[in-house]
């Protein structure tokens, strides 16, 4: 098991090469398959890992971007991931790192339609928070 590093590898001329860290195998296996569908004049690789070290004795190709995946709903999912990063070298984390929330639709107040706040539902009190303010009219 080894540490990942950005620049261990030379990059492949028009390839670049993601890999997706999360817990949820569907949901990883959907966002890669999402990303393939898409027109690039590169060629694009996407490569699925459950969590960090990935095994040292394959012979991969250079990771250009790693997404960590959070389930917002699993305290696993924030978990494997945070024992994740500390096999990633802290120069990754200059562009090369970013961070995928999932899960967070089901749970108000955070998701919206089209710009326009959710309503609470009628059974929560008013002590439970306030109503999201109307976003501001665009120009």
């Amino acid at each position: 098991m080894s540490m990942l590093r950005p620049l261990d590898k030379l990059p492949g001329l028009n390839m670049a090469t993601i890999l997706l860290v999360g817990a949820e195998d569907a949901l990883l296996q959907q966002l890669a398959d999402s990303m393939l569908k898409e027109d690039c004049t590169s060629e694009l690789r996407v490569h699925l890992a459950k969590s960090l070290p990935l095994p040292s004795n394959v012979n991969r190709p250079r990771i250009d971007l790693v997404v960590f995946v959070i389930n917002l709903h699993s305290k696993y999912s924030l978990q494997n991931v945070e024992k994740s990063l500390r096999h990633v070298d802290a120069s990754f984390f200059l562009g090369k790192v970013c961070f995928l929330a999932t899960g967070a639709c089901n749970s108000w107040p955070l998701c919206s339609w089209a710009g326009q706040p959710l309503q609470r539902p009628p059974e929560h009190s008013r002590e439970a928070g306030p109503h999201l303010p109307k976003p501001p009219a665009l120009l």
